[in-house]
Formats: C-alpha cells, sequence, structure tokens
C-alpha cells in the first residue's frame, strides 16, 4: 500500500504526520517513508543525508537507507530525485507492507506520478477555512480517486468546530473521522528527533494516531 501526505498549501502537518504514522505502522508493518519534500524534515528526523554525487545512476531500490527503527527504511530527500519520475512503480515490487511518502508542496510533474500511483492520498488541513479551500482545489486536479482529508491541530473551540461541521457534509469517502489536536509534543517533535508515537507511547496524540492509521488500513 502507498499513501502519499499531500497537501497544495505547506505547513499543514504532513511530515509531522507521516513520522507518526510511519511509526505507528512499525510496531506491526514492515515500512519505507520516502522523503519527496527538499527541505527534507522526514529525513532530517532520521538523521539520514543522501550521497552528493550520482544518486540518480542508481536503481530506486538501491537508494533506501535503513533507520534506527528496524522496520522503517528512508529514501532520504534529495533534488536529483525528480530522475526517478515514472519508476515509482517499481517500489511496489519491494518487501513493504506500506509505503509513506512526504510530497513537497508543489503540483509538479514529479507530485503528479506519485499521486498517480498512490492508493490513498492522505491530505491533512488545518481547521480554517483557507485550509478546507485548498483540499477543494486538490479534488479538482482529479489525480487520484481516493484523497481523504482529515483535520490537523484541533483546538476545541468555537470557530474549528465549525470546520469540523462542514466537513462532516462531505461524502464519507472524502475524509477520516480522526482529528489530531494541537500539541505541543508534536510541535516539539524535531527537538528529540523523535515520533510522538514512540516518545510518548500512551498520549492521546499516540492514541489518535492509532486510530488514524486505523481508518487507513
Amino acid at each position: 500500500m502507498i499513501i502519499s501526505l499531500y497537501n497544495i498549501k505547506g505547513g499543514v502537518g504532513k511530515t509531522s504526520t507521516c513520522i507518526n504514522l510511519a511509526s505507528t505502522a512499525s510496531k506491526t508493518k514492515k515500512v519505507l517513508i520516502i522523503d519527496l519534500d527538499i527541505q527534507g524534515a522526514s529525513s532530517y528526523f532520521f538523521g539520514k543525508k543522501p550521497k552528493k554525487r550520482g544518486i540518480f545512476k542508481k536503481p530506486i531500490e538501491k537508494i533506501i537507507k535503513k533507520t534506527n527503527n528496524p522496520n522503517i527504511d528512508i529514501i532520504p530527500s534529495d533534488k536529483q530525485l525528480v530522475k526517478y519520475q515514472g519508476e515509482l512503480k517499481k517500489l511496489l515490487n519491494l518487501k513493504y507492507d506500506i509505503i509513506f511518502i512526504d510530497a513537497p508542496a508543489t503540483l509538479n510533474d514529479l507530485t503528479k506520478d506519485i499521486l498517480k500511483y498512490s492508493d490513498i492520498v492522505l491530505s491533512p488541513v488545518l481547521p480554517n477555512i483557507l485550509s478546507l479551500r485548498t483540499y477543494n482545489q486538490l479534488l479538482e486536479t482529479k489525480l487520484n480517486k481516493n484523497i481523504k482529508l482529515f483535520v490537523n491541530a484541533y483546538e476545541n473551540k468555537p470557530s474549528h468546530k465549525q470546520i469540523v461541521k462542514a466537513i462532516l457534509k462531505l461524502p464519507k469517502s472524502q475524509y477520516l473521522k480522526t482529528y489530531i489536536p494541537k500539541s505541543e509534543k508534536i510541535e516539539n517533535m524535531p527537538l528529540y528527533k523523535m515520533s510522538v508515537v514512540d516518545k510518548y507511547p500512551y498520549s492521546l496524540e499516540t492514541k489518535r494516531y492509532q486510530k488514524l492509521l486505523s481508518e487507513l488500513i
């Protein structure tokens, strides 16, 4: 299964979702993360950097790196990864249960290729009108028939509740019921380079990521 984390808008929590869902899945499954965002945030969490020369000359399966989690491998971020456009299908033959793709906010040819071959495009949205609008713009691209949104950084206040009510009016196939709360634990993930799932295994946030994953697989 290939799950791409994507939204036309940046800063909505794609990377934190990718890391925490991958960590959750790794408890029982073999996981591959592909970091296609040139900012390389997912790669940063695992302390991985690509070699500086010629990675595009290697078969795509040869640039996969191990992490300190035996059930998570990663293809680190690199500008040269655009050279692998059209080769995503090859990864389907590798022995991974789930492939998570941390996709950039741009809609270029590589992104279109990613969305095309993804089983699910998971789109985090912040609980505000502008963020929800970008999800509608994503639907208009018609690049994948299985695009699902979920609310990220939710707070128990009237404006956020109104957004949730609006989402619940959408067809059920377009959204996940689980929302992720706004949380300092999540915001501080870069400080300790660990997922919330691993650092706080019994927290509310971890339970929400577990529930979110259960809606996907």
